[in-house]
């Protein structure tokens, strides 16, 4: 049976932060792509916390939440390493938009030893994207849809 590996954090309204945040906007799908590039490009330098605190101003997150998120994943990525080797690069897999409103990245870390997919959805309500989830696991069968 696989490892399970997943971290998900997704934004209903009920998550939102409280106070006022400043959100440079992303207004172009390669505006979102390059965001998500910048952040594969530390991911792959095993610089999880830098990757995701570039998602901060786009990320309508608490503090807190992010943290919590980062600190999963730091510890869970050095739970694994042995298991699944050093980073040996990324790969856009896909880029997918549903209606007007959704955009989706489907990345993968390439690994000595297997490969982790990435999920990175954004959300477009008005004339900008903000990040709406960011999901990974280890479930690299799924790109298969079968």
């Amino acid at each position: 049976m696989p490892t399970k590996l997943a971290l998900c954090l997704l934004l209903p309204s009920a998550l939102v932060a409280a106070g006022p945040t400043e959100v440079r906007p992303l207004k172009t799908e390669a505006d979102a792509r390059a965001l998500v590039e910048s952040c594969f490009k530390l991911f792959v330098a095993e610089d999880y916390k830098a990757g995701l605190d570039l998602f901060k101003p786009y990320w309508k997150v608490s503090m807190n939440e992010l943290n919590t998120l980062t600190m999963q994943t730091i510890t869970s990525r050095a739970t694994v390493k042995d298991r699944f080797g050093a980073s040996l690069g990324y790969e856009f897999i896909s880029e997918r938009k549903a209606g007007a409103s959704l955009l989706r990245f489907v990345v993968i870390e390439k690994l000595e030893n297997t490969a982790i997919r990435y999920s990175v959805v954004f959300y477009k309500a008005t004339d900008h994207w903000e990040l709406q989830t960011f999901i990974w696991d280890d479930k690299v069968q799924n790109l298969f849809g079968e």
